[in-house]
């Protein structure tokens, strides 16, 4: 499933390509359930959870049409392992959590959440460099996103782009960011702006300064919560989809205040301080095959 030398990779560098994971079929059974999900959302949107409406554009426009909007830097449809049944079954898929478990060094995993995110031709742009784990109400860095490729995935057509060793440098980490607040809310009461820290300018540098990780569909690669990645605009005429599975190592707490509008809060049913868990967030239960 994963080798010593593969964790080792992980550990020093925040990423790793794993490859293969899915079958031809497998990927184009997740294809057609996510088409079955845009139908859903083209068509108005459901709003049985309050995450489903994040990330992505609902109906027809109210007074343009599609093609003069502006562009998103890329679609995303999150949650989908509760809307579509093959998504749910990749939650247990037994060496995607397995892999998660070893680069966590974890005995199990839970789920924050996964989502597909998109470029479709002639509607994205460049995600800008960007630490996921300052982004959500957790507080420890002990998560690994799995992105999972749904299509043949190149610097041409927005792969990901990661920046090695970025997840241990100590300009970037938990101490440098709880100065970078500090200071931030410093220079607010006294009314001037704050100079830009290192990691704020990171989100300026292009793609192409990090590596890039190219993809079969089927294939995988896992990335440290704490390493700088982004992703290019897809400029060929192909798709660019990707199932993104976040897990977290079982125990991460609730940390409102470090990102206390995220969409997923609505869905706690703990309270700040204690450990995530409840049907929204699932212990992954992989099983002798699938």
């Amino acid at each position: 499933m994963i080798t010593q030398q593969q964790i080792d990779y992980f550990a020093d560098n925040g990423y790793l390509r794993y490859g293969p994971v899915l079958d031809t079929a497998e990927v184009e059974e997740l294809r057609t359930a996510l088409d079955n999900v845009i139908a859903i959302e083209s068509a108005g949107g459901d709003d049985s959870e309050v995450e489903f409406q994040f990330g992505h554009r609902r109906g027809a426009p109210m007074d343009t049409t599609a093609q003069e909007e502006r562009p998103r830097v890329l679609t995303q449809y999150v949650n989908m392992f509760k809307r579509e049944p093959s998504y749910e079954q990749l939650l247990h898929h037994p060496v995607i959590s397995g892999v998660a478990c070893a680069l966590l060094n974890s005995p199990r995993v839970r789920l924050w959440h996964d989502q597909v995110i998109s470029k479709p031709p002639g509607d994205n742009g460049h995600f800008r460099y960007h630490q996921d784990f300052y982004l959500w109400p957790l507080d420890e860095p002990r998560i690994v996103t799995c992105w999972l490729a749904l299509d043949d995935v190149t610097p041409e057509n927005g792969c990901m782009h990661v920046v090695p060793g970025s997840h241990k440098d100590p300009r970037f980490g938990l101490e440098s960011y709880a100065a970078e607040l500090a200071a931030r809310a410093a220079a607010e009461a006294e009314g001037r702006e704050a100079e830009e820290t290192v990691r704020q300018k990171m989100a300026y540098e292009p793609a192409e300064i990090g590596k890039p990780v190219e993809l079969k569909a089927g294939e995988c690669m896992f990335h440290h919560c704490l390493n700088f990645h982004a992703t290019p605009a897809n400029v060929t005429n192909r798709q660019r989809r990707a199932h993104v599975i976040i897990f977290m190592a079982d125990g991460v707490k609730v940390k409102i205040d470090q990102a206390p509008n995220h969409p997923l809060i609505p869905n706690f049913t703990v309270n700040d301080g204690e450990k995530l868990m409840g049907e929204g967030f699932p212990l992954s239960m992989p099983k002798n095959g699938r």
